[in-house]
């Protein structure tokens, strides 16, 4: 999006009373949405290079380890017979690369992954649809997700848009998503930060979670 259109839209949403701040709640948890192998290596059909992404997240995470806030990480896998991956499949070949038992399904191994943290099997977009995400979140009384991973316009922005639907704060680190087109990338954040969530660089996240009493 160009500068100039960026700033007058921005301005007209505004305007409008698009973009009002939710803040963080009570208890958030930290959503590490799909950044498995087969997304983060670029020579795989759904791949491209989420290197930088990888080292902010990885930067989040251990603020977050740190102040004992749970952890969920998210990949999606499929049945050998893809029966499992409904009509999508049909609209996005590169699924059939995504099957239980190979390393795509695989988190990235340069995340920080740490013993209890959690991970959630998806099939669809969304971390919520047809998952106990929801299950996962009331039971540690979670009121805010804080999302990050890829993509920033596929399965990052579905889950902000059902989170915030089913009533959690939404925030989406703006340096710690990524996507395949950076034109989507770019106007997923604009729409996300209008509509659904809030949009916050790491470093102002990591200020927020460093003043927070950990929890038991």
């Amino acid at each position: 999006m160009e500068t100039n259109q960026l700033q007058n839209d921005l301005r007209n949403f505004r305007e409008r009373g698009f973009g009002q701040p939710l803040g963080i709640g009570n208890k958030p948890c930290f959503l590490v949405v799909d950044v498995i192998q087969g997304f983060t290596d670029p020579v795989m059909p759904l791949g491209s290079d989420l290197s930088r992404q990888i080292e902010v997240i990885n930067q989040l995470l251990n603020a977050a380890h740190q102040k004992n806030l749970p952890v969920i990480f998210t990949t999606i896998a499929y049945e050998e017979d893809m029966g499992d991956s409904g009509i999508w499949l049909k609209k996005m070949g590169g699924l059939k690369t995504l099957k239980f038992g190979t390393d795509a399904v695989q988190l990235d191994p340069r995340l920080h992954y740490k013993k209890g943290d959690m991970i959630l099997n998806k099939k669809y977009a969304s971390a919520f649809f047809g998952t106990d995400l929801i299950s996962r979140l009331n039971v540690n009384g979670i009121d805010t997700v804080i999302v990050t991973g890829c993509t920033t316009s596929g399965c990052v922005r579905a889950t902000v848009v059902d989170a915030l639907q089913y009533g959690y704060r939404p925030i989406v680190v703006k340096d710690a998503v990524g996507d395949r087109s950076l034109a989507s990338h770019d106007q997923s954040l604009f729409d996300m930060e209008q509509k659904y969530a809030d949009v916050l660089n790491a470093s102002e996240l990591i200020q927020d979670i460093h003043s927070y009493k950990a929890i038991s």
